[in-house]
């Protein structure tokens, strides 16, 4: 079959990163791509568009991904697009594929009763931020037309009336949620390659709720990049908040997809926070009797820095976890082996809330003075490490140097550098801290389903405001 394949990239520093690259080359197998970019390309970046053979179109960063199409197909027009068999509009949101494409693709070519079909689709739920009634659609990652479909009126004038969206939900409601209910009223026939209706009554979205799931089970070939920092609050409403790591441990087990490479560039782009909940980036140490790894061999520096003093409790407890952090050293340093990309250990922020509350306090009143020079994003939630004064750092995380650390501003500058250089920070915790963490989850739990209990500690928390 003689293909298209428009493919949609955008990063705010024009480069292209291993997932996109990885993902052309593969497509470019079964057809040609056109590589639409939003915004300016890096020159080496535009030299590897060139050499893969690939065509480009490098545009103003205006009307997101439908933007994108919107310009590539009128670009190229009826007479161009005529001569092909199918059209896929790609993005770069997927990463992948995890497998061969061939089984989707020879499957879908047998399907020549459909004018349009998808890799997923989106299932109907009710959504203010997205305009109310969302209806079933195939999603605008992965959307491959047909003849009876791109060469008629009604496709052309689709896009040429397209008012361009100014914001991701404009997006989403104006195309994503729009396209396959529109030409589906007008008769032209659907479907996705993943077939998931036997769970549509669990997930609306499976390929972000249970994307092993699909790609274990159910052929799928390509994953969200997403699923790595989706917003985690947002996760637990939705599942058990075990998608990211579930997805990384069979990718990396049963794959040669080349994971690592495609969290270092979400490292660059993306806060560690989020990346760090998604993944769980947490790690258990016990004292062995085994010989513990020895850190300097291992090329790590301990580094203390002074903590900022908050009430005599949340010192109490910040100290303790400093001393003894420094028993389990050589048991810390050992994860540094299993864990390329780990840059910084430290100890988990003590279960005492008081810990909790001062640190976010302190990351609140240094998020300006981090702004301004911060090499990568950075959110309102606070970074996993270092924490407690204490941190196991991988010198090689700095090329140039472990710049000077004294101050707890110094080491969030610190995490930030080794970010940027594709190396994240975690804490670390015993077992029993572990066990007790997920303890005094239940009792919130708990507490939250009886209304009585909520309003008592609301009280409680207003009394104690109102006495200081």
């Amino acid at each position: 079959m003689k293909r298209l394949v428009i493919y949609f990239h955008y990063d705010p520093a024009g480069r292209i990163d291993t997932a996109c690259r990885v993902a052309v080359q593969a497509m470019q197998k079964y057809a040609r791509v056109i590589f639409v970019t939003n915004g300016t390309l890096n020159p080496a970046d535009r030299v590897w568009v060139r050499q893969s053979g690939a065509g480009r179109i490098e545009r103003e960063n205006t009307g997101f991904d439908v933007g994108a199409y919107r310009e590539a197909l009128l670009s190229l027009g009826r007479e161009e697009l005529a001569g092909y068999e199918e059209v896929i509009l790609m993005n770069y949101t997927l990463a992948g594929p995890v497998c061969t494409l061939e089984p989707m693709l020879a499957a879908m070519d047998a399907r020549l009763e459909l004018d349009f079909w998808g890799l997923t689709r989106h299932y109907a739920m009710k959504s203010a931020r997205f305009g109310g009634n969302v209806p079933e659609h195939i999603q605008s990652h992965f959307l491959a037309l047909r003849p009876r479909l791109f060469n008629s009126e009604d496709f052309w004038r689709y896009w040429q009336e397209m008012k361009l969206p100014e914001s991701y939900e404009q997006s989403v409601i104006c195309h994503e949620t729009r396209f396959t209910p529109y030409f589906a009223a007008k008769g032209y026939v659907w479907d996705t390659y993943v077939q998931t209706d036997d769970m549509k009554d669990v997930f609306v979205n499976p390929i972000m709720a249970c994307p092993r799931e699909l790609l274990q089970n159910r052929g799928c070939p390509f994953f969200k990049r997403r699923s790595l920092f989706t917003p985690y609050a947002d996760e637990l409403r939705r599942t058990d908040g075990m998608a990211a790591r579930e997805l990384c441990g069979y990718i990396q087990s049963e794959t040669d997809f080349p994971l690592d490479l495609l969290v270092v560039s979400l490292l660059k782009t993306q806060p560690l926070a989020a990346l760090a909940q998604n993944l769980h980036w947490r790690y258990l140490v016990e004292k062995r009797h085994t010989a513990p790894a020895d850190p300097a061999a291992l090329g790590l520096k301990l580094i203390r820095y002074e903590l900022p003093a908050a009430d005599p409790v949340t010192d109490w407890y910040n100290q303790q976890a400093a001393a003894e952090a420094d028993a389990l050293l050589g048991e810390a340093a050992a994860w540094f082996e299993k864990e390329p990309l780990l840059g910084i250990l430290s100890p988990s922020v003590p279960l005492y809330a008081g810990c909790t509350a001062a640190r976010r306090a302190q990351w609140l009143a240094a998020l300006p003075a981090l702004r301004e020079k911060a090499p990568v994003p950075v959110d309102e939630a606070p970074l996993p490490a270092p924490n407690c004064g204490w941190m196991l750092v991988r010198e090689s995380a700095f090329p140039d140097g472990i710049p000077e650390c004294k101050t707890q501003l110094d080491a969030w500058r610190l995490v930030l550098t080794a970010q940027e250089n594709g190396a994240y920070a975690a804490p670390f915790e015993t077992a029993a801290q572990a066990v007790a963490r997920a303890d005094i989850l239940n009792a919130y739990e708990t507490a939250a389903a009886r209304p009585a209990d909520v309003a008592k500690q609301l009280g409680r928390l207003i009394k104690h405001r109102l006495q200081k």
